[in-house]
């Protein structure tokens, strides 16, 4: 830790050095101004020199000033929330003052995205299938916390409760959720919730400018542990020269959060605070109804109802704080530094008296970008994520450390175009993971730890102006496992208005620390559950292929997707040595997921604005009698609906955003042998929002949550959603203290 606060100290420093050390000299200083199609200042703004790290924000009446180190031409690129973005050339002349209009987008295919290819580029543009959750949906949304965001945005995506810990757990496409690899800023974060997934409650929802979704095995750059996909959460920086935010939300269902940014955005630095502050109480929720069970014994079928039971959901108190840094110290070298802390306390109903759950992370990630040329960028980061579970007591007794996941990643990237046609993107990487866990032997106090080597090589090749293919290959080698390449292909060809995807991926899956060294006894209920030293690493070989259509207001799309995994590593019964029923974690041969995705967006001049989406998944999770033994459901749909007035100088607007999943029967065999069949019923959620943007920067949002009532009928003990207990009425205050004061 020592050495950590040295480093963040020396960083920190680095910029005054700099200032004193490298006598800058303004050579050329660009004034303008940034408007929209009306020609009112669009504050917020981005403004950057092509080329280099430069780059500075709006202010309140839409101004900008840049200053380099250079002279002559320059390209600058503009971009805004909503709005086209635009690049304006320069001519070098000192005494212009550059106007800017920006167009609004006419749909989401002008969005730039980045995790697909590490270059930046417009969606449209992108050969490698990307979904975009942008800040617009999410202010429509207005969700409470990060799973609740997914849940009405991400089609194909199920949250239900995981037996034991009663956390939040991800199914993605059939698939669990330690299939989807989950970064912030292009950095993996470590840690876990449930088993097999990370602690959602970590994400800052108020800290999310958009997120990037790459579906499948279809990601040469980001690799192992991303069979089922990449979730890559870009947070906002500051965008103006003062960036000052508040907001507080208080529910009825005994829920609140609050939070504050401060930052600035100049020439040559930029730093963004944020704080956010979040509870809700835990709650237990009633069957109203028993579960029907079906036994299959002797070609008989026998109807049974169980009691009704109950369940628990968590609540959560957390803390959240986040600082991003960033120096400039010529116009091509950029040092960034971006530290973050996350405390949450889980509300227990049946927590042991004077005994809190506490899960807590620090994270620390620098990064020194160099702009070789136009075409030739460079980027060193680090990450380390300190990620911790404990039990804190009420008496004076020390903190009991439950579990300690210690990773660190470092990478080199290398993107470059070679040629007009050619772009090369290539890197060195090295992660280590070091963990304690109380599903490891608890007398022994055992640590277990691996590192992992990459290689990566990723190439875009524009062949014709319709046609671009990436491809590329992913090597690891494991401490343990080995070497293992993944190679990756995906085209992109454009006619008319039509756009057509296709892919292939091989997908790598080392088994994590639990699923090779666990020794754990299941609390409440009795059992062992072992982990396996002779696993073997999970491969996928995913195909996927899509059709888009995109014209003037309207975008949609249809895309399908076939999945084979070898050595799916899963949870299956075990007889101990000790003779005693237990589980142990073991590799299936072969299985297969296939789906449909369709969306469609649509904008009108009016402000109406309609984003829908449609899911088929078939698990194909079977026995040999043709029974499906998955909790996931088959079809689902998402649905957001907004509809924008302004009045005067106050603009309004109601969104009704809605999600709805379809019944499944799952098996199960008893002990004796004997198929069981239960019903998981049904359900849909839709919450309405209605919300005015009034002058100065403040803002009113009054949300409806659970507008039907949904109460499943057998809430507690269907694991696969998480139970609804009500409708729930929600207020949002906003103040932009920058907007207030005109700055």
């Amino acid at each position: 830790m020592q050495k950590i606060l040295w480093f963040m100290f020396i960083l920190l420093a680095l910029p005054v050095w700099a200032e004193e050390e490298m006598a800058p000299v303004v050579l050329s200083t660009i004034r303008g101004v940034v408007l929209d199609e009306t020609g009112a200042p669009l504050p917020g703004a981005s403004v950057w020199v092509k080329g280099t790290t430069i780059g500075v924000g709006t202010n309140a009446k839409g101004e900008f000033v840049i200053t380099l180190r250079k002279t002559g031409k320059q390209v600058l690129r503009i971009s805004f929330v909503g709005y086209k973005t635009q690049e304006y050339e320069w001519n070098g002349n000192k005494g212009e003052l550059v106007t800017i209009r920006l167009q609004e987008a006419l749909n989401s295919m002008d969005e730039v995205v980045i995790t697909g290819t590490r270059t930046p580029k417009p969606l449209k543009e992108a050969p490698v299938l990307t979904q975009v959750i942008s800040q617009r949906e999410i202010e429509q949304i207005n969700p409470i916390d990060f799973q609740n965001l997914l849940e009405f945005a991400l089609p194909g995506l199920q949250f239900g409760i995981a037996h034991g810990s009663n956390l939040p757990e991800l199914k993605f496409q059939g698939a669990a959720g330690g299939y989807v690899l989950f970064l912030i800023d292009g950095e993996r974060i470590g840690g876990e919730g449930a088993n097999g997934n990370v602690d959602f409650d970590r994400i800052d929802i108020d800290n999310i400018a958009r997120i990037e979704i790459v579906k499948g095995a279809m990601s040469t750059l980001y690799g192992a542990q991303a069979m089922g996909g990449v979730v890559n959460i870009i947070t906002k920086n500051a965008d103006r020269p003062l960036t000052a935010d508040m907001t507080a939300r208080w529910g009825n269902k005994n829920e609140m959060k609050y939070a504050a940014s401060i930052g600035t955005k100049l020439s040559r630095f930029s730093s963004l605070a944020s704080l956010s502050y979040r509870k809700r109480d835990p709650y237990t929720v009633q069957d109203k109804e028993g579960q029907v069970i079906e036994t299959h014994k002797d070609g008989t079928i026998v109807r049974d109802t169980a009691d009704k039971k109950t369940s628990q959901i968590l609540g959560y108190d957390a803390w959240s704080l986040c600082e991003h840094l960033s120096y400039s110290f010529t116009d091509n070298l950029k040092a960034e530094l971006t530290g973050s802390y996350y405390r949450n306390n889980l509300q227990n109903p049946y927590e042991n008296e004077g005994v809190q759950n506490r899960n807590e992370t620090f994270s620390l990630n620098p990064k020194l970008t160099c702009i070789l040329n136009n075409n030739h960028v460079l980027t060193l980061s680090y990450m380390l994520d300190d990620y911790i579970k404990k039990e804190v007591y009420a008496d004076d007794a020390p903190d009991r450390k439950m579990m300690e996941d210690f990773t660190n990643n470092v990478r080199l990237n290398y993107s470059g175009q070679l040629h007009e046609k050619h772009v090369l993107t290539t890197g060195l990487e090295v992660y280590t993971q070091r963990m304690k866990h109380y599903w490891f032997d608890k007398e022994a106090d055992l640590e277990y730890k691996f590192q992992n080597y990459v290689v990566y090589l990723q190439e875009e090749w524009k062949i014709a102006e319709q046609l671009s293919v990436v491809a590329g290959v992913r090597t690891d080698c494991h401490s343990d496992y080995g070497f293992h390449a993944s190679p990756k292909i995906s085209v992109l060809y454009r006619f008319g208005d039509f756009a057509l995807r296709g892919g292939y991926g091989m997908g790598f899956r080392l088994p994590t620390l639990k699923e090779l060294y666990a020794s754990y006894q299941m609390g409440g209920f009795g059992f062992m559950i072992y982990g396996n030293q002779d696993l073997k690493p999970e491969k996928s070989h995913q195909g996927t292929l899509s059709l888009e259509f995109t014209k003037g207001v309207f975008n949609g799309s249809v895309s399908g997707y076939c999945t084979k995994y070898e050595n799916e590593i899963y949870l299956g019964y075990y007889e101990a040595e000790d003779g005693t029923n237990a589980q142990k974690y073991f590799n299936h041969e072969c299985s297969r997921k296939y789906g449909v995705d369709i969306m469609g967006q649509v904008r009108l001049d009016c402000g109406f604005t309609f984003n829908g989406s449609y899911s088929y998944v078939n698990p194909n999770d079977k026995t040999d009698n043709g029974y499906n033994t998955s909790v996931f459901r088959p079809h689902s749909l998402t649905f957001t609906t907004n509809y924008a007035r302004q009045y005067g100088k106050v603009k309004t607007s109601v969104a009704l955003n809605g999600r709805w999943s379809s019944k499944v029967d799952v098996w199960s065999k008893d002990e004796e042998g004997v198929y069981i069949c239960m019903p998981y019923y049904a359900n849909t959620s839709i919450d309405l929002n209605l919300s005015a943007r009034f002058p100065r920067g403040v803002r009113f949002i009054l949300g409806l949550d659970n507008l039907l009532n949904l109460k499943a009928k057998n809430g507690a003990a269907d694991s696969s959603v998480i139970p609804q207990r009500g409708i729930g009425v929600v207020g949002t205050l906003g103040i932009n203290i920058a907007d207030l004061f005109k700055m």
